[in-house]
């Protein structure tokens, strides 16, 4: 059986900074600041602006306000925002009258859409609101104006689309009725921006955009054609390509809908050469090589409820980025907080309403931290977004943090942990909705002493009628073969504290939530959970809805669970689940508890899944478990599963006055009489062993191992069900 007691120097060095965090000698959070006279030497800012003086600190003197991006930044320069709050987008932006079919067809022209028609998004399919517009193949539907008060600058007109199986067209008119046609100029390739025709999402749903560039103010409307039968929600023109902060090493000018599927990166295309869309324009500040940028102390907000906008952007791929004690504020679709390459993230808080994204197969998390430098992001706190960080950064630290996701889509965790080598620990991670960490494909991360509360979600736009999982920790590699490069192994998740909630939507009656502490499918090495508490409480045991502590399946292989103790009131472990079969997992020296509120029929595993033919628990090992409140017990369907479950041995040698007999041999041997184990006894007078207590293959179980243990001539013949323990007394 594997050990995990001895502690490398970088455990010890850590085990004294939490020491130092809970004396109370390590700030925390964001805090709202008064305002300050500027010192001596430091550059008063009063408006947006460029700022790039090498070494200079520059002071806000008041609340700045832009109608497009804010402030830019050159290299090692300090901004300080002295408690004041820095605008961007903050234009007196509208809407589109009823972008989101609230308020039924108000404000739509469906003159051209006999099959338009108003439905719920609780009956029909999850999006944003409760209302969403169906159209029939070949309908047009048109929009209010909205007027756009900014000339030249970027907008996107968008629809919502609902699954990867919809198409649209988008089309936008100018006040005079003239369909707008937009081509931009992309260096290599010229593409037609606006309109965008027979366009879909990606599975899960999500937006197809047109890109406005280079038109005047006035009033604008959106045009939708469905090109097949489909829904649609959330039709209007927003601000797009804003930040707060930009820190531009070069210009990203991917805007166009089909990059955004392909998974480009955009930053800056507004700020442009006119003749050449990646670099920059004139008079904008070009950071090239090292250094730092610290941002610091007030808020950044986005003053329009817009689209793919950043409250700190940078490109500038060595400039290592320094938040401390910065809120960001912004809402929207894609509006993030933070899109840098590395940095030091301390006491700031981000507050992001992003109810849904474009591209859910692109990781836009409220903090992106892009580049593969370590970062370090501690003491903050982040609430909404889809997905709260994501880093790629190896051996970055991520510590001390709040985490409350609001994931609406899929695969959007608080934290997707991408950086070999890193640490994620003292961390609470308590969503709203959603999961908690996810480690892809990636290796040696250890996360240790967080907490996580998981609840059990209502359905998304992608799964609201099949089931649909949350999990504390999500580790897969998505069949990759043994020794795989893309595997995922050497994974170390321990001392961490989850409390599971299982529950039904009993009102959405084809919709299985669920929810486990640990979502386990690897295959291409092994990875480690031990010394964990967890807590399952499913409230509606025996209605359609699942949970579980550890959830293994989806063509995983190995995988190790020692020393944890799981308290449930359902099995505890599922292994072959409807994510496909598990091979080689070794469950090892964990306590099982079963609840107190656990129904009568608790056993605390279960094996297999009847319709998925490959859901097959095989290979199992069960070494030494603990049971309190029940014994070894398989809830299993009918599937050829197969394991062995083997049992700790304890003997004790003592003289017949009590006391122990060091230096005496003890041996066990089977039934068939093999001597299958050989030892001394040790100072206390006992030796251990684990021994096979039973197997089980082709449906059936084997006999429950019988073995002989003698000392000093005496024996005692013991059949092992369980761990146990045997005393043996010598008279010399």
């Amino acid at each position: 059986m594997l050990q995990y007691n001895r502690f490398s120097p970088r455990q010890l060095r850590l085990a004294l900074l939490l020491t130092l965090c809970c004396a109370g000698m390590l700030p925390a959070e964001f805090r709202q600041g008064g305002h300050h006279q500027l010192p001596d030497g430091v550059v008063a800012v009063d408006g947006p602006g460029c700022y790039d003086r090498s070494g200079v600190t520059y002071m806000l003197t008041g609340d700045v306000s832009s109608p497009a991006s804010g402030i830019f930044l050159g290299c090692d320069v300090t901004l300080d925002l002295n408690g004041y709050t820095l605008s961007y987008a903050d234009g007196g932006y509208g809407h589109v009258p009823n972008y989101g079919f609230e308020n039924g067809l108000e404000g739509w022209d469906v003159s051209r859409a006999p099959g338009a028609k108003i439905e719920s998004t609780r009956e029909v399919h999850v999006f944003i609101g409760e209302k969403i517009m169906r159209l029939a193949a070949g309908d047009e539907i048109v929009s209010g104006w909205v007027y756009l008060p900014e000339a030249e600058r970027s907008y996107f007109a968008m629809c919502g689309v609902l699954t990867w199986k919809m198409e649209v067209s988008v089309f936008v008119e100018d006040e005079q009725g003239n369909s707008v046609r937009v081509v931009t100029d992309y260096g290599d390739t010229t593409l037609v921006s606006c309109p965008v025709e027979r366009r879909k999402p990606r599975l899960g749903g999500g937006f197809v955009t047109a890109h406005l560039q280079g038109l005047p103010a006035g009033k604008y409307r959106v045009r939708v054609r469905a090109d097949t039968d489909c829904l649609v929600d959330q039709i209007d023109i927003r601000p797009a390509l804003d930040v707060g902060v930009g820190i531009v090493g070069s210009i990203l000018p991917q805007v166009h809908n089909d990059h955004l599927y392909q998974g480009e990166h955009a930053a800056f295309r507004d700020y442009a050469a006119a003749d050449s869309p990646t670099r920059p324009a004139a008079g904008i500040p070009v950071v090239r090589g090292g250094g730092t940028v610290t941002i610091r102390n007030g808020t950044i907000r986005s003053g329009a409820r817009g689209v793919f906008s950043w409250g700190v952007q940078s490109t500038a791929d060595s400039v290592k980025v320094i938040l401390d004690n910065v809120r960001v504020i912004s809402s929207g679709i894609n509006t993030n907080a933070v899109d840098i390459p590395s940095g030091t993230i301390t006491d700031c808080r981000f507050d992001i309403d992003t109810p849904f994204i474009i591209n859910r197969h692109k990781s836009e998390h409220a903090v992106m931290l892009r580049g593969l430098q370590p970062s370090e992001v501690s003491y903050s706190e982040f609430f909404g977004g889809q997905g709260n960080l994501t880093f790629f950064g190896p051996k970055s630290s991520i510590h001390h943090n709040l985490f409350v996701n609001r994931q609406t889509i899929t695969n959007h965790y608080c934290v997707m942990a991408r950086g070999d080598g890193s640490w994620v620990f003292a961390n609470r991670f308590e969503p709203e909705i959603g999961s908690g960490l996810e480690i892809f494909r990636h290796k040696n991360i250890d996360v240790f002493d967080n907490e996580f509360h998981i609840e059990a979600a209502p359905p998304s736009c992608e799964y609201g009628h099949e089931e649909y999982s949350t999990t504390a920790i999500r580790i897969a590699d998505y069949n990759a073969k043994p020794g795989d490069p893309g595997g995922c192994w050497g994974n170390r998740i321990y001392n961490n504290r989850m409390y599971i909630t299982g529950r039904d939507y009993p009102e959405y009656p084809d919709y299985i939530p669920m929810a486990w502490a640990v979502f386990y499918s690897c295959s291409g090495g092994d990875n480690y959970f031990f010394g964990n508490e967890i807590v399952v409480n499913h409230r509606d045991p025996g209605s359609k809805a699942e949970a579980s502590a550890f959830y293994i399946g989806g063509g995983s292989i190995g995988g190790y669970f020692e020393g944890n103790r799981v308290t449930s009131n359902v099995p505890a472990a599922w292994i072959g689940t409807p994510y496909g079969g598990a091979k080689g997992a070794v469950l090892a020296g964990n306590e099982f508890i079963r609840a107190d509120n656990a129904p009568a029929d608790y056993e605390p595993f279960r094996l297999g899944f009847t319709p998925l033919n490959t859901a097959v628990a095989s290979d199992i090992e069960f070494r030494s478990n603990i049971f309190t409140g029940s014994g070894f017990g398989t809830v299993a369907t009918e599937q050829q599963h197969s394991y062995n479950v083997y049992s700790t041995l304890i003997v004790k040698v003592s003289g017949t006055g009590g006391e122990p007999l060091a230096g005496r041999e003890v041996t066990v041997t089977a039934r068939n009489g093999e001597e299958v184990f050989s030892a001394i006894t040790c100072v206390k007078g006992r030796v251990s062993v684990e021994l096979l207590s039973f197997s089980f293959a082709d449906g059936k179980r084997g006999r429950t191992a019988r073995y002989t243990v003698r000392a000093g001539g005496r024996k005692e013949k013991i059949t092992l069900e369980a761990n146990s323990t045997v005393k043996l007394v010598l008279s010399k």
